[in-house]
């Protein structure tokens, strides 16, 4: 694996060394961070593909069950306990 050296300041070493586990080398940290801010990326642009399509809904069916919801299928006199 090649390496590469990389100077931070002393406040970014501060929160480096705060969020490094026990067993975790530094650059496991830096590979976990930015693995959550793509994982947070991908919901974003999920989200925007979600808002530029909206889902289509049946709103005849929504509105007939708000008015008729289903009954559940446990008898009235069970209560939880």
């Amino acid at each position: 694996m090649k390496l590469k050296t990389v100077s931070v300041d002393l406040e970014a070493f501060r929160l480096l060394r705060k969020a490094k586990g026990r067993r975790e080398s530094y650059g496991d940290v830096v590979r976990r961070v930015f693995a959550e801010q793509a994982a947070a990326g991908d919901l974003d642009a999920w989200i925007a593909d979600l808002m530029a399509n909206p889902i289509e809904a049946d709103l005849a069916l929504l509105r007939r069950r708000q008015k008729n919801p289903p009954r559940s299928r446990r008898s009235a006199t069970h209560h939880a306990v």
